[in-house]
């Protein structure tokens, strides 16, 4: 038995949610996910090719990194990365986690490698145990400039902060969906971090009354922290600006 999402029965979406046991990823010319109405299909479509530049620069390194695992690197450093995935346990899917390979190691340090701008790396490097972030909550204004959108910072940052955040959306929603990398967190100056550009540039104005999510992780040699969501309704302009 098959029932349409209540917000998403236009054809359109070509997704419904399904009676199943739980399941994920392409199964024959259906894509299985879950979302927040339960177990869900959607029709399995080739990807845009007009996609956003950052989406193309994703799928070219990420298959750029897949094709280089075998010529680019010696046995030997593939059994290395191999060791050294097998000690690091994968995201829960399914509510299920398991150990990565070599090869998926490889790709997930490097990618980040990649998003950040640094070259990649042929040797596994270090695992890295992270101190407790500085970077605090989200600060939003409206003035004369238009919304700018602040984080607190209260130390010194050791190690790079990279920025995501999702498009403006009802104030009412209370879980972030997906986000997008924005870059890296900008130098604070009187404890406070300025990513209104990083954030403008790619959403462009927040309207007053939108909720703004912001997420931020710590990044170092391709590995991440854990990470830090902070969200924040876009206030109006005071009455004489409106």
């Amino acid at each position: 038995k098959a029932v349409h999402p209540p917000s998403r029965q236009h054809s359109e979406y070509n997704l419904m949610k399904v009676i199943s046991i739980p399941s994920s990823g392409k199964i024959g010319n259906a894509v299985a996910y879950r979302s927040r109405f339960g177990q869900c299909q959607r029709a399995y479509t080739i990807p845009n090719p007009r996609a956003t530049p950052a989406r193309k620069f994703m799928r070219g390194l990420f298959g750029n990194l897949s094709q280089g695992w075998g010529p680019k690197l010696r046995q030997e450093q593939r059994d290395r990365w191999s060791l050294a995935g097998s000690r690091v346990m994968s995201h829960p899917r399914l509510s299920q986690r398991g150990p990565l390979s070599g090869q998926q190691l490889w790709q997930s340090i490097n990618s980040v490698r990649g998003r950040v701008g640094l070259p990649p790396v042929l040797e596994p490097p270090a695992p890295v145990v992270f101190d407790p972030t500085v970077v605090g909550r989200l600060i939003l204004t409206n003035g004369e400039d238009g919304v700018k959108l602040l984080l607190t910072v209260s130390g010194e940052v050791t190690t790079d902060i990279m920025v995501f955040g999702q498009e403006p959306c009802s104030a009412g929603r209370s879980k972030r969906r997906n986000v997008a990398y924005l870059g890296l967190l900008p130098a604070a100056a009187g404890g406070m971090s300025d990513i209104t550009d990083i954030y403008k540039a790619r959403y462009g104005e927040p309207q007053a009354g939108t909720k703004v999510f912001i997420v931020t992780r710590q990044q170092k040699d391709g590995w991440q922290g854990l990470a830090q969501e902070s969200s924040e309704i876009v206030p109006d302009r005071p009455a004489g600006q409106q």
